[in-house]
């Protein structure tokens, strides 16, 4: 097992407006094709067990729009991510603090 850190947002998008981040240590491997896919369905489990608000309908949402999405990837419990393949090694952090 290696290192991996998560960004998210996953997919950059520049503009005018410096977006926020954030960013969490796992112990796991991403794989090296489909990884906004993979994270997605993390992220929908997560949301799916957790009872988040409207889950129903955010998770039919794009793979693409919900790993932009801070409060949504935040909300995911631990146990969800070490299913996934991902132990946390910390919390998740602003990247512009």
């Amino acid at each position: 097992m290696s290192r991996v850190t998560l960004r998210i947002p996953m997919i950059d998008k520049s503009g005018p407006i410096e977006q926020r981040q954030i960013s969490r240590e796992f112990q796991g491997v991403m794989p090296e094709v489909g990884s906004v896919a993979f994270v997605a369905s993390i992220i929908r489990e997560g949301l799916e067990i957790a009872h988040y608000p409207e889950f129903p309908r955010l998770i039919e949402l794009p793979d693409d729009w919900l790993v932009q999405q801070i409060e949504l990837v935040s909300s995911v419990p631990d146990d969800v991510w070490i299913r996934g393949g991902f132990v946390p090694l910390g919390d998740w952090k602003s990247d512009h603090e």
